[in-house]
């Protein structure tokens, strides 16, 4: 089975990347072997030095070439795919997952794995699978080149590699550690920063502004307090490296300079002996950060590989389906909870038993929260089986049916949009009278669409899908009364051709009900 998100894919486009990288670090050597050549030429009194000028001037634009194209954009463009590659698998698996996997995190989680940890996947992929193996190369190619050279050049190169990496390796591990801490605030942060612009509205009409202002900056502290300490030790791992390059540069310029009164090489060295330790700096403390990156960000990878989980996560759904006979869609017996808690601890909606027949128009009655919407969620798969203490049989036409939720969701868009892919049914729309409402532009916002609009909108969406069941929670409510006579109409005609579940607080479709459902006192009953 293939490994969701894989840091590390060697494929043969991502080695060429990795060598695209050395192959600009390399051109940098080149330039500056060839530039001390010159400087050891004029130090002899040589005056032919055009043709080494030529070939120096060659070098260094191939290795800025180098350095841009294959060094930084090649690099960065396969972060950027990778993210976004990231990103339509999350979503995908994330739309995929069961309702009761989805339920385990606030919404602020979900926008931090889609904006956040996905990007950060891509910048991840870019260096395990580029920069990091083109900084190894690079590094490789410097000690061979400084062997050339003098040996004793490549021995510290070598000897200053391991005292460069303990250097850092403190203050990136304590990175990796805090990058756990810093998640679970910035998603509080992120979920009040969205509550705060999906509400305002109900926020201002209920005078609650200095309620949530104090919500969010006690989230926003919390996130400063953590994101200040991480950022301290990305400063101490990005500085670090500018300070050690002096040790080794005046260390091998020392090396140099001995053998140049030792007449054992010319000037020139000296200047690659600088130029090589500057060289250096770039793929070591690549190397250090990038491994660094990698591992304090490994939390965005399990949290992306979590929602990989759950979407093959089984809703559990599937041990209640059942084709049944040719008259029974659903059969529910039992008690229905509201947590997961039991007994006193717990919230019991209701006990009873409910069934629905094939083509029937099924009516439930009850008070606001006696679990008439948590019926259809059952119905229809979209919450925890684990809800259910007792038995039930639900035929696959439920589990996939076509379902008007409340409150009614609104996309911004057009009347075709807000269909989700499907086609306006010409006969539901002239029950539902839309008016100027598909030449209309559609947002979220409550001025746009009145609540009657709205609801004829999810009406619309739900009664002209093909599905053969349909789930309509409180389907008249907001409509004016001659849309409802005519939709009442419409729903008695149904019967026979599609089975119909409807949650009402009135008895305006008790007439064309085969069978009517009524919560009460903790217990679901039928009273037709």
């Amino acid at each position: 089975m293939k490994k969701p998100y894989p840091l590390l894919v060697p494929t043969p486009s991502n080695i060429l990347r990795a060598f695209g990288v050395a192959t600009s670090t390399l051109l940098a050597a080149a330039t500056s072997i060839v530039v001390g050549r010159v400087v050891d030429e004029l130090t002899r009194g040589a005056s032919d030095i055009g043709t080494l000028l030529a070939v120096a001037l060659v070098l260094a634009l191939a290795s800025a070439a180098a350095t841009v194209l294959l060094g930084e954009w090649a690099p960065t463009c396969l972060g950027v795919r990778c993210f976004l590659d990231g990103a339509k698998a999350c979503v995908k698996e994330i739309l995929a997952a069961p309702q009761r996997a989805f339920a385990r995190h606030e919404k602020g989680h979900f926008i931090n794995v889609l904006m956040n940890s996905t990007d950060i996947y891509g910048t991840l992929s870019a260096c395990a699978n580029v920069r990091i193996p083109g900084a190894v190369l690079s590094l490789l190619g410097i000690v061979v080149i400084a062997a050339l050279i003098d040996p004793l050049m490549a021995v510290l190169v070598v000897v200053y590699a391991p005292v460069f990496w303990l250097a850092l390796r403190l203050p990136s591990r304590a990175l990796a550690e805090l990058q756990r801490d810093v998640l679970p605030v910035q998603d509080a942060w992120l979920g009040e920063s969205k509550r705060i612009a999906e509400s305002k509205r109900s926020i201002n009409a209920a005078g609650a502004e200095g309620y949530f202002s104090t919500r969010y900056r006690e989230r926003s502290e919390a996130f400063l307090r953590t994101v200040t300490r991480y950022r301290f030790l990305e400063l101490l791992i990005s500085s670090l490296p500018a300070l050690l390059s002096c040790v080794l540069a005046a260390a091998m310029m020392g090396a140099a300079v001995w053998r140049c009164a030792l007449g054992d090489a010319g000037v020139g060295q000296v200047l690659v002996a600088y130029s090589l330790a500057q060289l250096m700096q770039a793929p070591l403390t690549a190397v250090v950060q990038c491994v660094a990156q990698v591992r304090g960000n490994m939390p965005h990878v399990e949290r992306l590989c979590e929602v990989t989980a759950s979407a093959e996560e089984p809703s559990g759904f599937e041990a209640l389906e059942s084709a049944g006979d040719d008259r029974m869609l659903a059969s529910v017996d039992g008690t229905l909870w509201a947590t997961p808690e039991r007994g006193e601890e717990g919230k019991r909606l209701f006990m009873g038993t409910f069934e629905v027949g094939r083509g029937e128009l099924v009516v439930v009655k009850g008070a606001n929260g006696s679990g008439k919407s948590r019926l259809l969620d059952f119905l229809r798969g979209l919450s925890d089986p684990a809800d259910l203490d007792g038995k039930a049989a639900l035929a696959p036409e439920a589990l996939h049916a076509s379902y008007l939720t409340y409150p009614v969701p609104v996309f911004t868009g057009d009347l075709a949009y807000n269909l989700l892919g499907g086609a306006a049914d010409p006969e539901v729309a002239r029950v539902l009278d839309l008016g100027d409402l598909p030449e209309r532009a559609i947002t979220d916002q409550p001025l746009n669409l009145s609540l009657g609009e709205r609801q004829k909108l999810g009406l619309l969406r739900a009664l002209s899908r093909p599905e053969p069941v349909v789930l309509l929670d409180e389907p008249l409510t907001n409509l004016d009364a001659a849309t409802s006579a005519r939709l009442r109409a419409y729903l008695a005609g149904l019967r026979g051709q599609r089975t119909v579940v409807a949650i009402m607080h009135s008895g305006d479709l008790d007439a064309a009900a085969d069978r009517i459902y009524e919560i009460r006192d903790d217990d679901i009953s039928r009273a037709k």
